[in-house]
């Protein structure tokens, strides 16, 4: 069901929503599936859970895990974490670590994972080599003309908050991030919409990936919108 949730270019929402006029059985019926959509019967507590038990080890109980080679959870947009782990789980995103881990839960449990990931603040990231800061800083703001290489803050904003389909990129380990662009290039990672970041790395050189990498990792930790 989830998978055809995000093929189907839906949205998971927690906004409520206010009929006007007098509230019937007929509205509660067509608003509560609106609002609920195949998410329910897992609640935050139980997210919890699920992370003490399986995700503390490599992204820590808060998403701000301790292995730089695995992604910052804590901030990401909670859409966009939802389709992460249905595609771990199903497949369609390569990783042989984290398919046999996403495929024992429901979708209702991988939702309510990307829900209470998204709740988390982030910590600061680390630059592991300043001498390309710069270099990076350049490039996430104005990309690269000559080779058609757009700027990275045309979709994850200037300050890296991202949106519910570019995700936050500030304060991710540079080691990730690096990694997650060599994928793409590479056509090891495909889950991208319309071939959009594997057409992006795929006109950045070995250096410009490394630069934007740091830049992003000094980038200001702010909270991301929903």
């Amino acid at each position: 069901m989830l998978r055809e949730y995000f093929d189907n270019d839906r949205r998971p929402t927690s906004i409520p929503i206010k009929p006007k006029g007098r509230v019937t059985m007929t509205t509660m019926l067509t608003v509560i599936p609106l609002i609920a959509g195949p998410f329910v019967g897992v609640e935050a507590k139980d997210a919890k859970d699920i992370v003490a038990a399986e995700c503390v080890a490599c992204h820590g109980l808060d998403g701000n895990g301790p292995i730089p080679t695995f992604p910052k959870l804590a901030g990401i947009q909670q859409e966009y974490l939802a389709k992460q782990l249905v595609e771990l789980s199903d497949g369609t995103r390569k990783s042989e670590v984290m398919k046999p881990i996403a495929e024992k839960y429901s979708q209702a449990e991988l939702f309510a994972l990307a829900t209470y990931f998204s709740g988390q603040l982030r910590k600061p990231g680390v630059v592991t080599n300043p001498a390309l800061v710069d270099e990076g800083r350049a490039l996430y703001h104005q990309g690269n003309k000559e080779t058609g290489v757009p700027a990275c803050a045309g979709c994850h904003k200037p300050d890296g908050t991202g949106t519910p389909r570019s995700p936050m990129l500030a304060g991710q380990d540079p080691a990730y991030t690096l990694q997650q662009l060599r994928n793409f290039d590479h056509d090891i990672r495909t889950n991208d919409r319309g071939r959009l970041m594997r057409t992006i790395a795929g006109r950045m050189n070995e250096e410009e990936m490394r630069a934007v990498s740091e830049y992003i990792a000094g980038m200001a930790v702010t909270p991301a919108q929903p």
